[in-house]
């Protein structure tokens, strides 16, 4: 081999593996500049290597965020009993095939390993079982949506764990931009009285976000005294001493405006005499409830409450609007009651 030759070699030798230690610099840098470093809502570190591709929800509120951040198709395992969802079937029925993991009382760990994702979205309620996932390497970002800003917050922080912070802040504003227009709404003195799922003698005190769905409309919570943080039991007497103005049904409600109607013990009661009773709109969401669409219960109940600067049939076109903008498809208008 001559000199010259052996020259050439070493040189191309050279030249390849500063190339390749270049390649691996890039690579380096770029997997660095990708991962994501977050704190969830328990407080909890949360480290991605990148924006989350395989993703779990323990939970129907998370499923929610996934569908309104546009990210559905990248659910691999979902909540217990998604088939009652029935906006899951509306806007991606792909979802009901999906393997079902566990529910808020119990939680199939190894199914959800079997999955391997890169994102386990978890209630709080369900934090204990966050460790044995970790321990197999599976991130789990924690959420506790039970006020506004918390669901803010929780849509924010999963914008920035699947790289759809763009989308989480369109639909944050939004929100804002709504409260803001029901907040130059002119003040009204009604109160609302808003029932439970399983009973009108049950109702929302001033913790709940339910209160605040009332407050935000422009009317008083009839409950605002009730100490609690949960639905809370009232007796008869003390529903006639409340005297609402407004009955407001949840849509998941397992009674009827008839049944209140024709409660003899409740017909003195200036909501039963003006006929105001009201039951949010079923067969979508629960927008009594903190999920992403939760500000059109807000929007629902301040068009009842201002029918003149906000009418129902504004309302209904901004539901249209808002479900094709972060949901993706077309709403049956039908569907949206009072």
């Amino acid at each position: 081999m001559s000199q010259r030759f052996f020259k050439k070699i070493l040189c191309f030798i050279i030249t390849l593996t500063m190339g390749m230690s270049l390649i691996g610099c890039t690579s380096t840098k770029q997997e660095t500049s990708s991962a994501i470093q977050l704190t969830d809502q328990a407080g909890r570190q949360v480290n991605l290597k990148q924006p989350a591709q395989k993703i779990v929800s323990c939970y129907y509120i998370t499923t929610y965020a996934t569908l309104s951040l546009g990210i559905s198709d990248r659910l691999v395992g979902i909540e217990k009993k998604a088939e009652s969802r029935p906006i899951y079937k509306m806007a991606n029925e792909k979802l009901l095939d999906l393997k079902q993991v566990g529910s808020l009382k119990e939680l199939n760990i190894e199914a959800i390993a079997n999955l391997k994702p890169d994102l386990v979205l978890m209630p709080m309620k369900l934090k204990d079982k966050a460790q044995a996932l970790t321990d197999l390497q599976i991130p789990v970002l924690i959420v506790n949506p039970e006020t506004h800003d918390q669901l803010v917050e929780m849509l924010t922080l999963i914008g920035k764990a699947t790289g759809q912070e763009e989308k989480a802040k369109s639909l944050v504003n939004y929100y804002q931009t709504q409260m803001d227009k029901m907040k130059q709404l002119p003040d009204i003195q009604k109160t609302i009285y808003m029932g439970g799922n399983s009973s009108y003698l049950e109702t929302a005190p001033a913790s709940m976000y339910q209160s605040s769905l009332i407050e935000t409309a422009g009317g008083s919570n009839a409950a605002k005294d009730i100490p609690g943080n949960y639905w809370s039991k009232v007796s008869y007497e003390s529903l006639l001493h409340m005297n609402p103005d407004m009955i407001v049904i949840p849509s998941s409600a397992h009674y009827s405006k008839k049944d209140i109607m024709n409660d003899k013990q409740l017909s003195s009661l200036k909501a039963v005499k003006n006929k105001a009773i009201y039951q949010m709109p079923k067969g979508l969401e629960e927008w009594d409830s903190p999920v992403p669409s939760g500000i059109l219960g807000t929007m629902w109940l301040s068009s009842l409450l201002h029918p003149k600067e906000y009418s129902f049939d504004t309302f209904v076109k901004d539901v249209k609007s808002f479900y094709q903008t972060f949901y993706g498809f077309e709403i049956d208008e039908s569907l949206i009651t009072k």
